[in-house]
């Protein structure tokens, strides 16, 4: 099987709602999956969620350590 060596796409902007987490991507996708995949994230507090950190294809969570990437919900990886 042959893989993909393309790299991930960049993300532009990250919302989080009660029930879901969607990463805006450079390419032109919105990708958007449930906010229980990620329990880390579904039981953090408001401003916990709101401070993070977008780098490149990856977003960061330093106060609850937590880093997820493009792939990671273009995979809807959990």
């Amino acid at each position: 099987m042959k893989r993909n060596n393309t790299p991930p796409p960049d993300i532009l902007a990250v919302q989080i709602t009660g029930q879901r987490l969607t990463f805006d991507l450079e390419d032109g996708r919105s990708v958007s999956v449930p906010l229980s995949f990620y329990p880390t994230l579904k039981l953090a507090t408001a401003k916990e969620r709101a401070d993070f950190e977008i780098c490149h294809s990856s977003v960061y969570w330093p106060k609850l350590d937590c880093d997820l990437s493009s792939d990671c919900l273009l995979r809807g990886a959990k």
